[in-house]
């Protein structure tokens, strides 16, 4: 009984985001959501798992005017936090109804399943994510399984499962966007009541990783040790990895995802960081959170937001950066500049081509520097 009570805590108290996000999310500010010309359409279903030797429950969003006839539309995987269940993407409905009708999301299909309110998807979680429900999308929703349309997400617990999933099998999706999750910030099973473990009770922990606990079991799921024994695998991998978390997480977990953002730094694994002033781990700042997450699924979907810096460039260009450098003016960006069209701001599409240009011959000289073929420099201690 102890357990049970500590496990439904814990649970509760890891997944509260989602629920709170759901009632800051109606609010009188969102008419844009009640007001959208084209709803999503939700489902549930009852999914016979192999994997799992049980029935699971799972739950569906579709987008605006889904057809039967619509194939190969991505696929995005919502893990529930600690505590929930299928049923918190419905409590989402609306949300997805604007991103849709705003176009931050292009067309996709968005599922979700009840992994059980303390599970941190160990154990055969992991199969039935990468390769069961895929595949049964695939047949019941048309849904696409080339692992470049295949995204992931997920908030608190389900942060957790979609940092561990992702980076043991980052081969499996082309982009990942944990918010707020459940980590610590430790290469080693912490001291027991301290700030980086207090969260997370003892019996919660062997109820997942064996009584008593074993911390190898529990390492090998954690997401800042599994960066560094699978660098190289998600390094080269095609996987995009958002990361973000509230700079005043109530449970704290602002320290696991910078450490793990300062991990992935020192493994040279590019991904985007947001450490969100001011914001808790629960409350109306998810609102517009979580459209930014999907903001990044969308871009990673589409390519990603790098823009060319090799385009040939034009006499007056060329003119342009050459005196920028040179010293003729010290800023570069002097009013003749400007009003011949060469100030950088005026034509975005050309800019960075431009101001790589500039830049090359400084940068060339420190091309000696082993550091200038990382992605991100080594840095100093800062004590």
């Amino acid at each position: 009984m102890q357990f049970t009570i500590i496990r439904y805590w814990i649970g509760s108290l890891l997944s509260l985001s989602l629920l709170f996000c759901i009632s800051g999310c109606d609010t009188s500010d969102n008419t844009s959501i009640t007001n959208a010309p084209a709803a999503v359409t939700t489902q549930i279903h009852e999914v016979q798992s192999e994997i799992r030797g049980e029935i699971v429950p799972v739950s569906v969003i579709l987008p605006p005017n889904f057809s039967e006839s619509d194939k190969d539309l991505p696929l995005l995987i919502h893990l529930h936090g600690g505590g929930g269940d299928r049923n918190r993407l419905l409590g989402l409905s609306d949300l997805y109804t604007q991103m849709f009708n705003t176009e931050v999301l292009p067309p996709m299909v968005v599922v979700s399943f009840s992994g059980g309110p303390g599970s941190f998807y160990y154990g055969s979680w992991e199969k039935f994510v990468t390769e069961e429900l895929p595949q049964w999308a695939n047949k019941t929703l048309g849904t696409s399984l080339d692992p470049n349309k295949t995204l992931m997400t997920g908030i608190s617990m389900g942060g957790y499962g979609t940092l561990k999933i992702g980076f043991k099998y980052p081969n499996r999706f082309k982009a990942i966007a944990p918010m707020e999750p459940a980590i610590m910030p430790v290469l080693t099973w912490p001291e027991q009541n301290k700030r980086a473990s207090w969260w997370l009770p003892k019996a919660s922990a062997e109820a997942i990783w064996g009584s008593p606990l074993d911390p190898e079991q529990f390492l090998n799921d954690n997401p800042a040790n599994l960066v560094v024994s699978n660098a190289d695998k998600i390094k080269t991998s095609a996987l995009d990895i958002y990361l973000e978390v509230g700079g005043k997480d109530f449970i704290q977990l602002h320290d696991g995802a910078e450490f793990l953002h300062r991990v992935l730094w020192d493994y040279d694994i590019r991904h985007e960081y947001h450490l969100v002033r001011w914001a808790d781990h629960v409350g109306i700042s998810l609102y517009e959170r979580i459209i930014e997450a999907h903001a990044f699924l969308a871009a990673s979907l589409n390519g990603g937001k790098a823009e060319p810096t090799d385009l040939e460039l034009t006499a007056e260009e060329k003119a342009f950066a050459e005196n920028a450098m040179s010293g003729a003016s010290e800023s570069g960006y002097d009013d003749e500049s400007a009003s011949s069209g060469i100030n950088l701001l005026r034509d975005p599409e050309r800019a960075p081509s431009v101001h790589a240009t500039l830049w090359k011959p400084l940068k060339d000289l420190a091309a000696g520097d082993p550091d200038m073929n990382r992605s991100y420099g080594v840095l100093p201690d800062t004590k």
